[in-house]
């Protein structure tokens, strides 16, 4: 194994929102590059259908290919990568279906909480939420993505566990890793940080001022604002997305990378 294994380490071993994850250091390698993989897969470092060669990942991080096949298989089971006999590995489209699951869990759990943190909330608590916007805000300005993702996950786990349910967000986080994949590509368009901050505000505002209604409704609002961004991807990037019933994705169902026979006769007599 190599030697800068510890320095990689750093890398994998921490939870969403960036702070040590220290029951992963007592994990095997094979859970810490699956949870490695996971992440990038799910931050777009990893694009869908971009392949995965256990040998190029072994050498990556200096292990067997052992542990990495552990890796692929989970990520395999959780729908994230797809293996085809004779090609390979690679990053799996986004599956619609997945996303809008993930965000019914998402606004089930989250709408339900927040008229009880508003009952729970008070000076300290508002106090904190101005900070975590402040933080999100600056992260904005710095051009700082990781950090205004991190600030994003900080506002609504601590909005989850003011209303006495911290463990929910565990639910939570691994609900949403299909409707992560598209929060984070849109990201990348300049115009989505403004309108995110602009909408945490107003359920901050409206928990500050202990409005349940409105409350529920900005947050509501927020948690499928995703829908649209959905139909901007598929229209720029038809590729990232499965096939679904409305024709998006990559037709045919053919493995990534190939084409099939009649594809590849229509562009000979071409």
């Amino acid at each position: 194994m190599h030697a800068d294994w510890s320095e990689r380490q750093e890398l994998i071993l921490r939870d969403d929102a960036g702070r040590p994850d220290a029951p992963l250091r007592r994990q095997t390698i094979g859970v810490q590059i699956h949870v490695l993989l996971r992440r990038e897969i799910i931050v777009g470092r990893l694009l869908p259908r971009a392949a995965l060669s256990e040998q190029d990942l072994a050498q990556r991080f200096g292990v067997s290919r052992t542990p990495v096949r552990e890796a692929l298989i989970k990520l395999a089971e959780e729908n994230l990568v797809e293996t085809f006999p004779q090609y390979g590995s690679f990053v799996s489209p986004i599956t619609l279906s997945d996303v809008l699951d993930n965000q019914f869990v998402r606004e089930a759990i989250e709408c339900s909480a927040i008229e009880r943190a508003i009952e729970r909330g008070g000076e300290e608590s508002a106090k904190t939420l101005m900070r975590i916007m402040d933080r999100q805000a600056m992260a904005e300005a710095a051009g700082d993505d990781v950090g205004f993702f991190q600030a994003d996950e900080q506002l609504h786990e601590y909005l989850l566990t003011l209303a006495g349910h911290r463990q929910a967000w565990r639910v939570v986080v691994n609900a949403k890793a299909q409707l992560d994949r598209v929060r984070h590509l849109i990201m990348r368009r300049p115009t989505k940080l403004p309108s995110v901050i602009a909408e945490h505000r107003v359920i901050v505002d409206r928990v500050i001022a202990r409005e349940p209604v409105g409350a529920v409704e900005a947050m509501r609002t927020h948690l499928r604002g995703v829908f649209s961004s959905i139909a901007i991807l598929e229209q720029e990037n038809p590729e990232y997305f499965a096939p679904s019933a409305s024709g998006v994705g990559r037709p045919g169902g053919n493995p990534p990378g190939r084409e099939s026979k009649t594809t590849l006769r229509g562009r000979e007599k071409a």
